[in-house]
């Protein structure tokens, strides 16, 4: 059985500019405390500016996360692109794009 090629990218689009900037920090603060290994037991805020609560993404190398390697998140325009390898964490992490207002989420897998 063939598997799919991993997702070696995720873009999300926002209503303007500065929000993607908003946005990409806030997950770049994230992605650290996740790849750190949350030293806290919570995350310190990240997403409340977006009526999101950090709490409910407490995620965890090797529980709650394939990658191995931090994603990094970059504005490009009203464009936030999300460098990542992963195999399934992709569509939770689409979920939290969405929640934090993305208008329309696109994923690109690793071509071979």
């Amino acid at each position: 059985m063939e598997t799919e090629h991993p997702v070696d990218a995720v873009e999300a689009r926002f209503v303007d500019d500065l929000v993607a900037r908003e946005v990409a920090d806030a997950l770049n603060r994230w992605f650290g405390w996740v790849i750190g290994g949350g030293e806290e037991e919570i995350p310190p805020p990240a997403f409340e500016g977006f009526g999101v609560t950090t709490a409910d993404y407490a995620w965890r190398v090797g529980e709650d996360v394939d990658w191995e390697i931090g994603p990094h998140a970059r504005a490009v325009g009203t464009e936030v692109r999300i460098a990542i390898q992963t195999h399934d964490t992709w569509a939770a992490l689409s979920g939290l794009l969405r929640r934090l207002g993305a208008l329309s989420v696109r994923v690109h897998r690793e071509e071979v």
